[in-house]
């Protein structure tokens, strides 16, 4: 099969497409219009082998790729083992309704694939009928990420006294900073560097943390407010 350089976005809009010199590919026969916005689909040997679905699926979904499997004479003599289908799901309701690849034998030795998370999936032609699924780590799948957040002094009393919040969402209002954007967790790594000090210095302080992912930092009384940056790291699942 001849080498294509194609994406196709999917999204409750209908089809859209973007490519490279798409004068030199064959047609998108067998890609559906609507392919999984509005209803299910089947791909065939001249579909792409790279696809995004996004949107709102509005229901669960199937995805046949058996046409994938298919090798007419002519197209480039590509070895079906080891063809590709790379396809990215962000759909915004895909943890409630699924799509269900299917193949002509076996993915991942099961008959069907079903996808119910965002997350990028690799999918690659092993023998007659028989694929194999990599699921790729990607943000949002449960990596651990890292932020950094400035505070200055007067934050820890421009809110309650002796207080700064970093707040997972919302603001910041006063005596606060953020918003870090992780998922809402009640436990974080958290580190406090006091930044006053020369050389920096990280500094204990108490710390408050609560189940929708806030993070209240609490200094003595009597010691001196400072400017500091807070490190968190955190889970994106």
């Amino acid at each position: 099969m001849a080498k294509m350089n194609y994406e196709h976005v999917f999204s409750s809009a209908g089809f859209s497409g973007e490519s490279f010199d798409i004068a030199q590919g064959p047609a998108n026969t067998g890609v559906v219009p609507v392919l999984l916005s509005v209803g299910n689909g089947v791909l065939t040997e001249d579909a792409p082998h790279a696809l995004v679905s996004t949107g709102a699926l509005n229901a669960s979904r199937i995805l046949d790729i058996t046409g994938l499997e298919a090798e007419s004479v002519g197209n480039g003599g590509q070895a079906l083992n080891g063809r590709f289908f790379y396809l990215s799901v962000q759909n915004t309701d895909i943890t409630s309704n699924s799509i269900t690849v299917s193949g002509g034998s076996t993915i991942n030795g099961v008959a069907t694939f079903v996808i119910s998370t965002k997350g990028d999936y690799l999918f690659h032609h092993i023998a007659s009928g028989v694929w194999r699924c990599n699921i790729l780590a990607t943000p949002g799948e449960g990596l651990a990420t890292f932020k950094r957040l400035s505070f200055v002094a007067a934050d820890w009393t421009n809110g309650t006294a002796n207080n700064i919040v970093v707040s997972q969402s919302s603001g910041p209002a006063a005596g606060q900073i953020g918003p870090h954007n992780m998922t809402p967790y009640d436990g974080y790594l958290i580190s406090v560097l006091n930044t006053s000090l020369t050389p920096n210095e990280y500094v204990d302080v108490e710390i408050h943390q609560a189940l929708n992912g806030d993070i209240t930092l609490v200094k003595a009384a009597k010691a001196p407010a400072f400017n500091g940056t807070i490190l968190i790291s955190g889970s994106l699942d």
